[in-house]
């Protein structure tokens, strides 16, 4: 599919009714993934999110993309709103290859809530600590990735937990547990 034609593919797909859906590149591979966020809808729904990834003829690039999974989900907020979405998969490198670490994205829409920073807890190995960080947006989506995650052995362990979603006030908005 070509870039329009994944939109109109969210666009008839979508079941939070979103006339508009935003993109964001992930950037960590030539067959890059392109993550579609509905920037609009029934904001009582849940966050949506398409995910598509860049194909290739042999070395020739077309700007073609297979779509690859959507995610529309109640996240594990405290409370019943749907400030944001999450989902957890396994990219594939340029080899095909599936990476032994997890990517997870929290995303969602500035129309819903106007998230501009996160908290999080991260655990290795030799311990947890906590980091702070702002969130890539544009006018439209806000959108955070975390990459390699996983729990193989206590050797490569990387784990996000206790992630807290702060507005440009810095007020508190949601939790992800």
């Amino acid at each position: 599919m070509s870039v329009q034609e994944c939109a109109q593919y969210c666009l008839k797909n979508t079941e939070r009714n979103a006339t508009y859906f935003s993109r964001f590149g992930d950037g960590r591979y030539a067959e890059d993934y392109a993550y579609f966020v509905a920037a609009d809808g029934d904001s009582s729904q849940p966050q949506e999110i398409f995910i598509f990834k860049k194909s290739f003829f042999g070395f020739i690039d077309l700007d073609r993309y297979t779509f690859v999974m959507s995610n529309i989900q109640n996240n594990n907020s405290a409370d019943e709103e749907n400030k944001f979405g999450s989902v957890q998969f396994f990219t594939r490198d340029d080899n095909g290859e599936k990476e032994t670490g997890a990517t997870l994205i929290f995303f969602g829409s500035k129309k819903d809530s106007d998230i501009t920073e996160y908290e999080y807890t991260l655990t290795v190995k030799e311990g947890s600590n906590v980091y702070r960080g702002t969130v890539l947006k544009n006018e439209y989506i806000w959108f955070v990735k975390f990459y390699d995650l996983g729990n193989i052995d206590e050797n490569h362990k990387k784990e996000i937990s206790q992630v807290k979603f702060y507005d440009s006030k810095g007020n508190l908005v949601d939790v992800y547990q």
